[in-house]
């Protein structure tokens, strides 16, 4: 498992696929990189605007193998619910989920306990070596989302003390 905290700004995004693929690459997994890589970039990409790109706030993302399939975790503290639109063929926007819904097993939102919402998506893995799926217990969206909340609570705290 592996996860990232960023400032709720645009430049997120980019991170955020850089920190996808680098993770991919790492754990020898590359031919889900670029799905991977567009679902993150998507979830973060509406993480950041629905946070509203403010310097205090956060976004996180981790990426966790559950059996075969790898969860993508994207976690914000603002309060809506993202919805799959469907966009005119000549919109510049609004198709997000609608491709992670495309790449994805299943997608959905959870409400951690620590606050916020993480937005998830669940993506086949078939190819993923032996080691690397063999001991992990197939935990579901909500077990992500209560460890990236939490950790999201704890950097939050963290830049809070550092303010003092």
């Amino acid at each position: 498992m592996d996860r990232l905290v960023l400032v709720a700004l645009s430049e997120a995004v980019g991170r955020a696929r850089e920190f996808a693929a680098e993770a991919l690459r790492s754990w020898g997994v590359v031919d889900a990189l670029d799905d991977v890589v567009l679902v993150a970039s998507e979830l973060v990409t509406n993480a950041v605007r629905a946070t509203g790109q403010k310097a205090g706030h956060r976004v996180a993302v981790q990426l966790r193998f559950a059996g075969r399939s790898l969860y993508v975790e994207v976690w914000d503290s603002a309060p809506g619910v993202p919805r799959a639109n469907h966009a005119d063929a000549d919109a510049e926007e609004g198709r997000g989920l609608c491709l992670v819904a495309a790449l994805a097993t299943r997608w959905g939102t959870c409400r951690p306990r620590a606050g916020g919402k993480v937005v998830w998506a669940e993506l086949p893995l078939p190819g993923v070596p032996e080691p690397l799926s063999a001991d992990v217990p197939p935990l579901g969206p909500e077990f992500g989302a209560e460890l990236l909340a939490d950790v999201a609570l704890m950097e939050r705290t963290l830049e809070a003390l550092r303010g003092l």
